[in-house]
């Protein structure tokens, strides 16, 4: 097996449809500034058969680098154990030889591509990764949103659903030039609780050059009291990025709606799973976080964080 450091470019042609969009060269590209340097790897025996984009920082090597997730790409779906095995020890030689210190490497959950996932993490653990962090990643797949949902979910959600359509809440689905808005409403959502925004507008904008993203507002009789911004980040897949609502309305249970809208909007749009995200940190939970995912009739999926010390 041999490496092959190519550009972003080249590493998007070789891979036109990635398992996830943050695997793409594209928006890696965006981000190259942030680090050191930025590598475009393709792994080739007969066939090209895996890629992978990795940061440098601190002589440590990052998969993602600029993402909640990264990880491996295949050029086809019937890619070998004995192919991946290949990869890694290919890699590691490699980063060796570079006299790096290590590799991090977060895949995506597996519902990304579940057979793919199962054969990469059998072959980390073969090749001497530790697991080092566990997150709990919350999605919900649209084809629970039935007749029955309103049933099927808790108690507490159920109620809080029915009362936040009692005040005649209103959904609505921005474009482009009024997405500011929905930003705003999540920016003050997060500083009133002390969490700012990681990414000012301009960067996002930024980032919508290479991904598809949507804005959404849920709204009382008179202002705007709750927003979402959602990425297109796979085919079928859409992942919450921001969502949040005003804290001074409280009583109207905003989040259940917006949430409870956002999963109808999907649905009818043919996607089949919104990604929510992950609800803990350093594999320590936020138990409100996770208690209204699982409210709301969410599942829960594993997000590794693996590494390896190279010698």
């Amino acid at each position: 097996m041999e490496i092959l450091e190519v550009t972003p470019e080249i590493f998007d042609i070789t891979f036109p449809n990635p398992n996830h969009i943050f695997n793409s060269g594209a928006f890696s590209k965006l981000n190259e500034p942030r680090f050191e340097k930025v590598y475009y790897l393709i792994f080739k025996d007969s066939k090209t058969r895996l890629g992978i984009i990795l940061g440098l920082r601190d002589q440590l090597l990052l998969s993602p680098f600029s993402a909640t997730f990264g990880g491996f790409e295949f050029a086809s779906e019937d890619v070998k154990l004995y192919q991946i095995d290949a990869a890694f020890e290919t890699l590691f030689n490699w980063a060796s030889a570079k006299k790096y210190s290590g590799i991090k490497i977060i895949p995506p959950p597996f519902f990304y591509k579940e057979d793919f996932l199962a054969k990469v993490t059998n072959c980390m653990y073969r090749a001497g990764f530790e697991t080092k962090n566990m997150e709990l990643n919350y999605h919900f797949q649209t084809a629970n949103l039935t007749a029955t949902y309103e049933q099927d979910i808790w108690y507490n959600a159920r109620k809080n659903l029915k009362k936040a359509n009692s005040f005649g809440l209103t959904f609505e689905k921005l474009d482009i030039s009024n997405g500011k808005i929905a930003y705003d409403v999540i920016a003050q959502n997060r500083a009133e609780r002390g969490f700012p925004l990681r990414l000012t507008w301009e960067q996002l904008m930024n980032t919508n050059s290479v991904i598809p993203m949507d804005f959404f507002l849920a709204k009382n009789a008179t202002e705007s009291i709750g927003a979402a911004i959602v990425y297109h980040i796979a085919p079928s897949i859409v992942r919450v990025i921001y969502w949040g609502d005003l804290p001074k309305f409280s009583e109207y249970k905003t989040m259940n709606f917006l949430s409870y809208q956002l999963f109808k909007h999907y649905k009818e749009q043919g996607i089949k799973i919104l990604d929510i995200g992950h609800s803990t940190v350093d594999s320590v939970p936020n138990h409100g976080l996770c208690e209204f995912k699982e409210s709301i009739g969410c599942s829960i999926s594993l997000l590794y964080e693996f590494y390896k010390k190279l010698d």
